[in-house]
């Protein structure tokens, strides 16, 4: 089966062609050069679309694959409006992974006996997290480092792709640092293909906000 992949997490933004399992992807980072402080990396998703578009076609994917958050809210919103687009227009279904799913799906094998809680960076210092066990999630939420001690059991093992080990080490948790293991887009393919079954219409996709807009007021000159 043939997927186009849209992931719009902050790390790295991309749009992939998936046939089997031989993937060609172009990545927002290509079309940054130049950008304005501000401009976000995820607004370039849809060139990255027009190059995959121009080496592929787009009529032979059976479904769309889109990240739906939590994340970035710019991220978030355009890639599912590129996915809804495209499946209006092509009439394929969805297929939504969430960014708890995909990370913890970096890892090779995880104990089902085991809680893990995956950590997303959201406005530092605070954390997107969710406790999950057997591919359920138990709960989730945002919250600052200091406050996980509170949350989450001491035997629940920490996931992410940290860049520095030291935000966690202190809190003594065992903690898995993804970064290494398996890409984001092979992570991505795997759930896509093990999820085609439960693909849905593009009106029924919707994004996975954990935390509300934040709107900065500025004060007018009189």
């Amino acid at each position: 089966m043939n997927f186009l992949l849209i992931n719009s997490g902050d790390s790295d933004p991309s749009v992939a062609f998936a046939a089997n399992d031989n993937l060609s992807v172009s990545r927002a980072v290509d079309f940054t050069d130049g950008l304005a402080a501000g401009n976000k990396k995820p607004d370039k998703l849809i060139h990255c679309l027009n190059k995959i578009a121009g080496d592929n076609d787009l009529n032979s994917v059976n479904a769309v694959s889109v990240t739906v958050g939590p994340g970035s809210f710019t991220g978030i919103r355009a890639g599912i409006s590129i996915a809804k687009g495209l499946a209006f227009g092509l009439d394929r279904k969805i297929i939504p992974i969430d960014n708890f799913a995909l990370c913890l799906n970096r890892i090779k094998e995880t104990n089902p006996g085991k809680k893990y809680c995956v950590l997303i960076p959201a406005k530092l210092p605070e954390y997107y997290w969710a406790q999950i066990q057997n591919s359920i999630t138990i709960d989730s939420g945002c919250t600052i480092l200091e406050n996980l001690a509170k949350i989450i059991e001491k035997d629940t093992i920490i996931v992410g792709d940290f860049d520095d080990d030291s935000l966690i080490k202190h809190y003594y948790f065992e903690h898995i640092n993804v970064k290494n293991l398996k890409s984001e887009l092979d992570s991505m393919l795997e759930l896509t293909q093990k999820h085609c079954d439960s693909a849905k219409e593009a009106e029924e996709i919707e994004p996975l906000y954990l935390k509300d807009f934040s709107l900065k007021k500025h004060a007018r000159n009189s």
